[in-house]
């Protein structure tokens, strides 16, 4: 009678299923009578209860049939959990062990039995770990175990008291456990979709701000979603946790986000960057992470975002992070990104083979990039490369060619510029554009227009030449295709490259052209453009020295100076053939007043600034120049509590030597030892003329007691200038030093202190026939 009862509980009980906080299992309810069944049955009777309810579990309420396999599977695995838990439950009562105890050792014995084997089977259908599974899904369950054992211990103590029958008041004390359950369930599913649209709105956000990126960077949008695939697969590979791979994979998309506040010429250049350009482009990382700051990503995407331009060894910008001071994210991207940059093509180059991309971040392991990193990427990158082909396609690639047909005129109204508006419709009335209708013609004047105005604003804003080139290059390009943009300077007979861009630059050598020769050299002397000319014939070609491109037309234009005077020739090149138009002619000339205007302008400056910045007979740096080099120089030092070491040289007999063999001789004699003296300096070592006989040496990292073979190496250096001058005089040096930070903190103190000592040891050599090199030793002994 008592099994039947049970049995009735355990069938009712098994159709109360509860779901699991994690993974997608549910539990029944019935275990407490199963124990109940252990602790007042026979072991027989509890393993047929067991039994029992696991088959009417496996028929009531369930989503899926199951199949006749994977029934007699659960039954087979219950039988033997409930009889290692009835051996369990026995064994602990032989020995004394008090009811409670007994069960939970049962519940656990029972728990570890019946989901060790499921998991071995889940993870054989599925190719994983089994026991990776097993600690991902299961021990959420052990509680729901300990809780059944505590209901069956308490319905025993009733039974025993009350009789048997009583112990069935557990049924409605489950039901009602089990009816609370599964509403605190439906609330915590409520709150998971509410977590999950949260997220798909913050995917769709990080989505929406790439879309941001790619209308400034139109190479983005195949970059981002490749990136993204292989940083998630090295990311797994390295183990990082799921907090930092869900910032990686946010950062891999918004990495680049900061370039929104860099100017579109640059980030689109055709070639190598300017040192001004460069200063530009390295504040994205920067910006990027100030934007990323305001939106408060639950994981560290900032980091990320703000260190994936440092380098391994420190090198790298914005903060000069190295090895492990770097996120492993940021590590990654790195690493993924120069790769992948490498491998596509962009605006300055074309792709290259993706062994030789490979190649190339090799050889910057332990430099640029973490070993692990590029280990790792190694191995994978041909199978990853294979499924960006194959499955790479992720966002929509934004559309920027749209014509909105609506509005008639901005709230201030159009500009009004009757004058150029004729001239342009006159000449957009002639040749080829006469076939557009009246719609057309406006449309592309007003282009025409704003084209030109925006780039004559944009010229005049810069002194660099390179970057003033660089703007016209950028800008015309998009009215204008090509794919190679050169300046030719006119210097006397010749032409030289002075600035030359794109992808057909290798096919170029710095070759001089002498006037009248190719197709440069034909407009410079003759002083009219020329449209659709053959690039082959330029002097300075290289046939076959870019095997990836073949340049077939050219368009070239005379630029003229104020007094109308031919100073330069710009030449674009393109690999099609008849590339170029009248309209791209007449684009050209409209722009080339300002032009020519502009690139004078900067040319003499930039001679101009040089000439006050270095000094005219010796080409080194002058004091304009040199106090502020004294002076980062110093600061850096400062930093990095190192040494610096300042040296004044004078040399003595110079007015003897000017007397005696002229002025002539004397520059000589400047001029070689200077050439000398940038000889025997490191690259992170400076020289200045600071005076008509005065040098000055700013050279880092060296203290008193290395500072003799350096004095020794400036010494031999002017008596080597000397004799190759076959000049016949005693020529010598007194030098002074003085070292930060023991001898001072400031520019002032350091060279006053040097320039005494310098003195000190002139006036000794001269007065007392000393050596005009006072060895470290004595310096120290002159304050």
């Amino acid at each position: 009678m008592r099994f039947a009862v049970y049995l009735v509980a355990v069938l009712l009980s098994s159709g109360m299923k509860v779901a699991m906080p994690k993974g997608d299992g549910t539990m029944a309810v019935n275990f407490p009578f199963i124990l109940l069944g252990i602790v007042q049955l026979s072991p027989g009777q509890a393993i047929a209860l067991a039994a029992l309810s696991v088959i009417a579990q496996c028929r009531i309420r369930v989503i899926k049939p199951f199949t006749f396999v994977q029934i007699a599977f659960n039954v087979a695995n219950v039988i033997t959990a409930t009889a290692l838990a009835t051996l369990t439950f026995l064994s602990a009562t032989r020995i004394g062990t008090e009811l409670a105890p007994a069960l939970a050792l049962a519940a656990t014995t029972y728990f570890f039995a019946n989901t060790i084997p499921v998991a071995l089977v889940i993870a054989w259908s599925k190719g994983e770990a089994p026991v990776a599974l097993w600690r991902r899904e299961f021990p959420w369950y052990l509680p729901f175990y300990l809780v059944g054992a505590v209901l069956a211990a308490v319905a025993d103590l009733i039974s025993v008291r009350f009789g048997w029958t009583t112990s069935l008041l557990l049924v409605p004390v489950i039901y009602t456990i089990h009816r609370a359950y599964r509403a605190q369930m439906a609330m915590v599913r409520d709150r998971q979709i509410h977590l999950e649209e949260t997220e798909a709105l913050h995917l769709r956000t990080i989505e929406g701000l790439a879309m941001a990126i790619e209308a400034k960077d139109h190479n983005t949008h195949d970059h981002l979603v490749r990136v993204r695939m292989y940083v998630a697969e090295i990311g797994v590979e390295l183990g990082i946790t799921e907090l930092e791979m869900h910032a990686l994979m946010t950062a891999s998309f918004l990495h680049d986000i900061g370039k929104l506040a860099v100017p579109e010429h640059i980030i689109n250049k055709p070639g190598k960057l300017t040192p001004e350009e460069f200063e530009k482009i390295k504040i994205h990382p920067v910006v990027g992470a100030d934007i990323l700051e305001r939106v408060r990503f639950p994981y560290p995407v900032v980091p990320i975002v703000r260190s994936h331009h440092e380098a391994w060894d420190g090198s790298g910008y914005p903060d000069g992070l190295k090895g492990e001071e770097i996120p492993i994210g940021a590590r990654i991207l790195s690493a993924v990104d120069c790769f992948d940059a490498l491998a596509s093509d962009r605006p300055y180059r074309k792709a290259l083979p993706i062994g030789e991309a490979m190649a190339m971040v090799r050889s910057k392991a332990g430099i640029q990039f973490d070993p692990r990193v590029v280990a790792v990427l190694e191995k994978r990158h041909v199978e990853l490369e294979e499924r960006a082909r194959l499955h790479g396609k992720g966002l929509e690639p934004l559309n920027i060619d749209v014509t909105v047909a609506r509005g008639e005129a901005p709230g201030a109204g159009f500009q009004q510029d009757n004058e150029s508006s004729d001239a342009v419709a006159r000449e957009l009335a002639s040749g080829e554009a006469a076939r557009l209708d009246a719609l057309n013609h406006v449309a592309a004047a007003s282009q025409e227009a704003q084209a030109i105005f925006e780039m004559s604003q944009t010229l005049g804003a810069s002194l660099s030449p390179d970057e003033t080139i660089s703007v016209m290059s950028s800008r015309l390009r998009h009215f204008i295709p090509f794919d190679c943009f050169a300046f030719y300077l006119k210097t006397g007979d010749i032409l030289s490259v002075r600035y030359i861009d794109g992808h057909g630059t290798r096919s170029f050598s710095a070759r001089p052209i002498p006037l009248g020769e190719g197709l440069s050299g034909w407009v410079a002397q003759s002083g009219r453009p020329s449209l659709n000319g053959n690039p082959k014939v330029e002097p300075n070609y290289e046939a076959g020295r870019d095997a990836t491109m073949e340049l077939s037309s050219a368009l070239s234009l005379p630029l003229f100076n104020l007094t109308g005077d031919i100073f330069g020739v710009l030449t674009i090149y393109a690999c099609a053939l008849d590339a170029f138009s009248r309209d791209h002619l007449r684009i050209l000339q409209a722009v080339e007043a300002k032009y020519s205007l502009t690139l004078q302008n900067v040319l003499s400056f930039g001679s101009a600034e040089k000439d006050l910045r270095v000094d005219v007979v010796t080409q080194l740096p002058n004091t304009r120049q040199f106090f502020p080099r004294m002076e980062a120089d110093l600061i850096k030092a400062s930093k990095g509590s190192e040494q610096l070491g300042v040296v004044v040289c004078n040399l003595n007999s110079l007015k003897a030597i000017s007397e005696r063999y002229g002025p002539k001789m004397a520059s000589e004699l400047l001029r070689s030892v200077a050439d000398g003296f940038r000889a025997c300096c490191h690259s992170y070592d400076s020289v200045a003329r600071i005076g008509v006989d005065e040098f000055v040496f700013l050279l880092p990292g060296i203290d008193m007691k290395s500072c003799t073979p350096q004095l020794q190496l400036i010494e031999e250096t002017v008596r080597h200038a000397a004799t190759d001058l076959k000049i016949e005089m005693n020529i010598s040096v007194s030098l002074g030093a003085s070292f930060f930070p023991a001898d001072g903190n400031t520019a002032e103190e350091l060279l006053g202190l040097a320039d005494r000592r310098m003195y000190f040891h002139k006036r000794k050599y001269f007065e007392a026939g000393a050596s005009p090199i006072d060895r470290p030793r004595k310096v120290a002994e002159v304050a």
